[in-house]
């Protein structure tokens, strides 16, 4: 019976090292993704093109309105003398024009969410693939948004800020030399002078 305890003891003090020495091992790295991405050439090219999108929407809705408008200001000013049938008639057309326009505003408005996606998506998946690029190069275990505060502190020695790694694959540019474990600090400064 000892001799089964003190092997049960053995074996989970040599799991609790070996848990304890994996996690010793385990790094990640942050960055805040919402800047990057706007900070990249293709996002600033895909806002010009929403951004003209979105101005032919408008000038629709504002031509839709003015007629709106338009057709509103000859009913009141007509609604003396015409007579109750085209009255109710025009009541009809203005509350369809009413109803269109509100249609159109709020149909245009998925279109641009829809618009807006499509020409995000690939750009989210160059940023995607130039985070993985690094994550793999530097051997992380996987890497943290911080946007919005979501993550108010991140201690530097178990976490890297691999934001300038990441610009520097979206640049096409080749990444620094991962240096020795004994002389980590370094590549800290490396990254720092990339920084500049």
């Amino acid at each position: 019976m000892k001799r089964t305890l003190f092997f049960a003891l053995a074996t989970l003090s040599l799991l609790a090292a070996n848990i304890d020495a994996v996690a010793q091992k385990l790094t990640f790295g942050y960055l805040n993704y919402t800047q990057v991405l706007h900070s990249m050439p293709d996002y600033a090219t895909a806002q010009t093109t929403m951004q003209n999108i979105r101005e032919q929407y408008d000038k629709e809705a504002a031509y839709n309105e003015d007629k709106f408008f338009k057709m509103y200001s000859d009913y009141i000013q007509g609604q003396k003398s015409f007579p109750e049938d085209i009255m109710l008639k025009r009541q009809k057309e203005l509350q369809v024009a009413m109803d269109q326009g509100i249609k159109f505003r709020e149909e245009s408005e998925k279109l641009l969410r829809s618009a807006e996606a499509d020409l995000c998506q690939p750009i989210e998946q160059k940023l995607d693939s130039a985070i993985a690029v690094v994550a793999r190069a530097r051997g992380l275990a996987f890497v943290i948004n911080t946007d919005q505060h979501a993550y108010p502190f991140i201690n530097p020695n178990d976490g890297i800020d691999i934001t300038n790694l990441v610009n520097l694959v979206l640049a096409g540019q080749p990444l620094p030399k991962v240096q020795a474990a004994a002389t980590a600090p370094k590549e800290e400064t490396v990254v720092e002078e990339n920084k500049q």
